[in-house]
């Protein structure tokens, strides 16, 4: 029976939930459930348990996949924020370290770009004042002459039993006409070294055997100073009869050379700088690059107490992680020493950060500014900015300072004329990158000064005056290749990048954490609201399948109660709610069909009295 205000297809769809409820008394609360076809009787799964079920599946899945993944990105980008930097030391370390095979073996073998040595002359422009008190000697420097060298390591043995590595170094030298200002044939004015140093040598001796030098300086017609071209001075060396007569009354050890010159025998031999024997860093990487012995010694000769050690490094490899309070040394065969080098500054070369040592007046001192210095002085007590190297040199009175006597005492710059000390011109420096100790800027610069002082029984020296006379200076400067500073420039970038690839990972790994508990908090009532209030049938079936399924308790209370008229009457209140329309339009009048029955008071149903009709 149908009343007014009711459509045919709602009556149509109540009445059979209707019939499925009231068809059977005794449904347990497990039958409620299920819908059966009043037509066919056939069973099927009614909507709302398949639902839900696949919706919490659904949710199920979302969330897990959410969790593991939140909890997998959090674990890796805390790994990476916390444990990469030393993973990533480790393996720099075993990059750095010196061994057959290893990333630096062919470069510490042979540099892969050529070295270039610049050599400037002093022209001793008035040698004939050298006994005229009044007059300074007057110097013209010249240059540079430049050299182009070669360098290859030789004779190298491993020794695993202490990790360390013997070798020699073997130098090819070319004149660079192009790059040098000047020619080799140029005629220049200098020192007699053999005079001075066959008169320093009778320094300690008596009377007849300083007469005898005397003599044979007079009968060699030496003087005090020789006119030579630059590459006799060099490379080629020029012969002296004094040097030949020196070969037969001394020992070979006294006199090693037949020919005199600056770098003679220096070129494509292996023999003039020593053996050397330095540590891989194979077992202690903080021992990278330190010397062991030099010409198979632990110590040298030259020097007394601890200035005598092999301090510092042989210049090619430092261990990594420098300090701005700890000097670098450099051990220089050349002065048969060790050369501190103390922290000045950062500076930046080509696009990287580089810890910048240079060498100060403790660099040069000789006891007169620092006490620990004193045993290099060698019995000379001369003013700071000079050492003595004449032990190194055979016994000739050279002494080493930096160029033009630059951070000297101003009292050797008071005793020449001619020259003119800069710090962009004549500094000794070293510029490298804090992390890997690579040099990435050299400028490795010293000046050869040669003593002359009075011997009384010496005639040639007699009545000069004592001055150091600068002769040469020479400079290598080596900058690294731009292609080369990027490569370590590009490492040592991958520690940020993968901390902020962690950090990142963290990031969104927290935030996939907390999208379920944001999403129940702020967006589900959206969703169900919005999911309620749609014209969707699809979605309205959702709905009704919820609402049936938590009326469900209800429904139970009711058959205990009526005895199958409540659940009856309930099961038509559900249904006049689920097909409840926004807006019912009236239906067109119709006579109406005389009740058949009274109408019955049911319980009340969420505190509202309804009106049940019986079919």
């Amino acid at each position: 029976m149908l009343q007014s205000g009711q459509h045919p297809a709602a009556d149509t769809e109540k009445a059979t939930v209707v019939y499925q409820l009231a068809s059977n008394g005794n449904h347990t609360n497990g039958d409620i459930g299920k819908v059966r076809s009043p037509s066919t009787g056939v069973g099927v799964a009614a909507a709302a348990p398949r639902r839900s079920k696949m919706l919490v599946k659904e949710f199920c899945n979302r969330r897990c996949i959410l969790t593991s993944s939140g909890l997998l990105l959090v674990a890796s980008g805390t790994f990476f924020i916390l444990f990469f930097p030393i993973i990533f030391q480790d393996i720099l370390h075993e990059e750095l370290k010196l061994r057959p095979g290893s990333r630096s073996y062919d470069s510490w073998v042979s540099p892969p770009f050529p070295l270039a040595m610049d050599v400037y002359f002093f022209n001793w422009t008035n040698p004939e004042d050298i006994t005229n008190h009044s007059t300074k000697p007057i110097l013209e420097e010249l240059g540079p002459y430049r050299f182009i060298e070669h360098p290859t390591k030789v004779d190298i043995e491993w020794h695993d039993a202490n990790a360390t590595v013997s070798y020699r170094k073997k130098s090819l030298y070319y004149f660079d006409e192009e790059g040098s200002n000047g020619s080799l044939d140029d005629v220049i004015s200098s020192i007699n070294i053999v005079a001075v140093s066959a008169a320093k040598r009778s320094k300690y001796w008596g009377y007849l055997k300083q007469k005898g030098v005397s003599l044979g300086l007079n009968v060699y017609e030496q003087k005090i100073n020789v006119v030579k071209t630059a590459g006799e001075l060099l490379f080629d060396g020029y012969e002296d009869n004094m040097v030949l007569m020196g070969k037969h009354m001394f020992d070979a050890d006294e006199v090693p050379f037949d020919r005199v010159g600056w770098f003679y025998t220096r070129n494509n031999s292996a023999d003039l700088i020593g053996h050397y024997n330095v540590h891989t860093g194979v077992e202690d990487i903080g021992m990278l690059g330190k010397m062991g012995e030099w010409n198979y010694k632990p110590r040298t000769d030259f020097f007394e107490g601890t200035c005598g050690m092999l301090n510092g490094s042989a210049g090619e490899f430092y261990p990594p992680g420098l300090s701005k309070e700890r000097p670098i040394e450099l051990f220089t065969p050349d002065m048969c020493r060790s050369l501190p080098l103390d922290f000045e500054e950062e500076v930046t070369i080509h696009g990287l950060k580089a810890y910048k040592y240079s060498g100060d007046r403790r660099a040069i001192d000789n006891g007169t500014l620092y006490p620990e210095t004193a045993c290099f002085s060698a019995g000379e007590i001369v003013p700071s900015g000079v050492l003595n190297i004449s032990s190194c040199r055979f016994g000739t009175p050279v002494f080493v300072s930096f160029p033009h006597y630059y951070g000297a005492d101003p009292f050797y710059l008071d005793q020449v004329e001619g020259l003119s000390p800069s710090k962009d011109k004549h500094q000794f420096y070293m510029s490298m990158e804090p992390t890997t100790s690579v040099p990435l800027d050299v400028a490795a610069r010293l000046q050869l000064n040669i003593m002359i002082e009075p011997y009384e029984n010496i005639n040639l020296f007699s009545d000069v005056k004592r001055v150091f006379l600068p002769v040469l200076w020479f400079e290598q400067h080596v900058l690294m290749p731009s292609e080369l500073a990027g490569e370590i420039g590009q490492a040592l970038t991958i520690p940020s990048i993968v901390r902020l690839c962690g950090i990142a990972m963290v990031v969104f790994g927290a935030l996939m954490l907390l999208w379920i508990p944001l999403e129940r908090t702020f967006f589900r009532r959206r969703r169900v609201a919005g999911t309620i209030g749609t014209k969707d049938p699809a979605a309205l079936n959702g709905v009704r399948s919820f609402a049936l399924a938590n009326e469900k308790p209800l429904l139970g209370a009711g058959d205990k109660q009526k005895n199958g008229k409540a659940t009856t009457a309930t099961a038509i209140v559900l249904v006049d709610k689920l097909l409840e329309k926004p807006e019912k339009q009236p239906l067109p009048d119709r006579p109406q069909s005389p009740q058949s029955a009274e109408p019955e008071s049911a319980p009340l149903i969420e505190g509202r009295n309804v009106t049940i009709v019986k079919a």
